[in-house]
């Protein structure tokens, strides 16, 4: 992914590889199972040609899941052959991890269900960002350090959504 996939504006562990490293692998290790996610995102980075024609050298042998979320670089106008690129390469990975995207533009999603055998998901970013406009306002409540949980303090300030601006 892009800088917001990185993390940029936040802390490492603010990530959400971070988050979902944190949040499933007690419950994985409960099964045995040995959970590991990786961050590999890069700010100012597409998703091809160069991660696309190189995946198994930067991701490695053993991925079960990989996630796109190159949607602030390649918008709508850009032409929709790099997340192909990247899909079909990732298709063909020899573990054939699931996909995710992280996109509003549902022409490259769609673009992905023309391909036999490869599992994907869409995670709408318009819906997203719904979701993420009703969480709490933090310059609306009357003390945020003590009336909101740590994971959503400060996480929406007026219309900006996590680091874009200060909280007054």
């Amino acid at each position: 992914g892009d800088s917001s996939a990185a993390g940029h504006g936040n802390l490492y562990s603010q990530s959400y590889t971070a988050v979902l490293q944190q949040t499933v692998q007690a419950h994985f290790e409960a099964l045995g199972i040995r959970f590991e996610a990786k961050n590999y995102g890069m700010g100012n980075y597409n998703s091809a040609p160069e991660l696309a024609l190189c995946m198994n050298e930067i991701f490695g042998d053993d991925i079960d899941v990989l996630m796109w979320d190159f949607a602030s670089l390649q918008p709508s106008s850009e032409p929709v052959h790099k997340s192909v690129l990247w899909a079909h390469r990732a298709g063909i990975h020899p573990t054939r991890p699931i996909l995710f995207y992280y996109d509003s533009f549902g022409e490259r999603f769609l673009k992905l269900q023309e391909f036999d055998g490869i599992g994907s998901v869409l995670m709408n970013a318009d819906a997203l960002q719904s979701i993420r406009q009703s969480m709490p306002d933090s310059n609306t409540v009357a003390d945020p350090m003590h009336d909101l949980p740590e994971a959503i303090r400060y996480y929406r300030c007026g219309q900006s959504i996590e680091g874009g601006i200060r909280c007054d």
